[in-house]
Formats: structure tokens, C-alpha cells, sequence
């Protein structure tokens, strides 16, 4: 514990340390004031449920895969999946809390929907158009066309997710930055995957996937 500073410049590197990370942590979760022991249950549940649900169905649809660690997972799957668990996130963190939470976790798991799924469009699109023109259909290209769609697909999320939650404009936009992608970038291994790199096959990230799905629906259901 720090009982007395003699150095200012010492204080304030401690002081701009700690608004680095509490800026980071509100970027990522999106929160304005703590958030209680019961809602963070509420959501991490939520967020579980909601992930496992259509995972579960989707292993029993196909007897090759012997359970939702070894799924293989196509854009269909991707995006259901997704958007379950940030839907069971938000749906759990909102039982109990007062309409002006409710409002602002369905807003927030509106951002985080658009912001998850049109990353994952824009890089399926762009797949699809690189299998009809030859000179797209290589690493470089791939790698080139993998990163504007993930950027366009946020970008594009964002203006889209503020046209669904404010139709007449009354707040400001919200918007994606720099710091928002950093913060936010679990959002885009379930685009890396859908890429099919060789090196991301390596590392098995899609065994991360429903994890990752998960903390995006707490993300959304601990919202404030």
C-alpha cells in the first residue's frame, strides 16, 4: 500500500497507469460503475447457456463430431452461435435489474451482435469472391482480404448497431476506435478460423471458440 508520495512525476505515472486500465476495462466490458458479484453470475450463465445450446445440437446433428470441443465450425455455425451466447448473456444479466440497465445491456448486445457476426460476413464474402477470381485465391491476398473484412465488418457494425438502438439520433453515435479493437479482439478468431490460415490451424483456435462465444455473452450481460 502506497501511504505517502514525495515525487510527483512518481504519482502521476501511478495515477495514468491507472486510467489506462480502467479506460481499458470499460472499453472492453462497457461499464460505467462496478458491477455486483450476482450480476456477473447472472451473465457469465447466460452466456454459457446460450453457447452451448445451439453447440449441442449442432454435435448431435452430425455423429462424426463426438462432442462441441471437436465441432467444426462453417459461417451457419459461427454466426448462430454467436449470437446465442451474446443473446443468453444479456437476457440473464438483465432478470432483476431496473429498466434503465435492461436498456442499456439490450443496447450493448446489440453492438456486440453486429460487432461479432458482420466481421465474420465480410470475410466470408470476401473468401467467396477470391474461389471465383484467380488472383485473389492466394496467402497474401487472403491475408490482405481477411483484415478489411474484419475492419469494415466493425466499422460497418457500429454504424449499423447505432441506427437499431438510437433511430432518431438523440445520443451520440458510438463509434469504433483504434482502442476498441484492441479491447475487442476475441471478436475476431471466429473471422481467423472461417480464413482457414494454416497457421491458425496450428494453434486449434476453434477449440477456443465456444469459450470466446461465452465471454462475449457475459461481456453483454454485465454491461451497465
Amino acid at each position: 500500500m502506497i501511504t505517502k508520495v514525495n515525487n510527483n512525476n512518481t504519482y502521476s505515472s501511478f495515477k495514468n497507469h491507472s486510467n489506462v486500465k480502467q479506460g481499458y476495462i470499460a472499453r472492453r466490458y462497457h461499464t460505467s460503475e462496478s458491477v455486483d458479484f450476482k450480476t456477473k453470475i447472472k451473465a457469465a450463465t447466460g452466456g454459457i447457456v446460450g453457447t452451448a445450446v445451439p453447440l449441442i445440437y449442432f454435435t448431435r446433428k452430425n455423429p462424426g463430431i463426438k462432442n462441441i470441443i471437436h465441432m467444426k465450425y462453417g459461417l451457419k455455425e459461427m454466426l448462430i452461435t454467436s449470437i446465442s451466447g451474446i443473446m443468453g448473456g444479456a437476457a440473464f444479466g438483465m432478470i432483476g435489474e431496473t429498466p434503465k440497465k435492461q436498456e442499456r445491456k439490450r443496447k450493448e448486445a446489440i453492438f456486440q451482435i453486429m460487432n461479432s457476426t458482420l466481421p465474420l460476413l465480410g470475410v466470408a464474402g470476401f473468401l467467396k469472391l477470391s474461389e471465383r477470381v484467380k488472383e485473389l485465391d492466394n496467402r497474401p491476398a487472403k491475408i490482405a482480404g481477411t483484415a478489411l473484412g474484419v475492419a469494415f465488418g466493425m466499422w460497418g457494425g457500429a454504424i449499423l448497431s447505432n441506427k437499431i438502438n438510437d433511430p432518431k439520433d438523440l445520443e451520440p453515435d458510438r463509434r469504433i476506435e483504434i482502442k476498441d479493437a484492441i479491447a475487442n479482439i476475441d471478436d475476431v478468431f471466429s473471422a481467423l478460423v472461417l480464413a482457414k490460415f494454416p497457421f491458425i490451424d496450428k494453434l486449434h483456435i476453434e477449440k477456443a471458440l465456444p469459450i470466446i462465444f461465452s465471454w462475449c455473452g457475459y461481456r453483454a450481460g454485465q454491461s451497465n
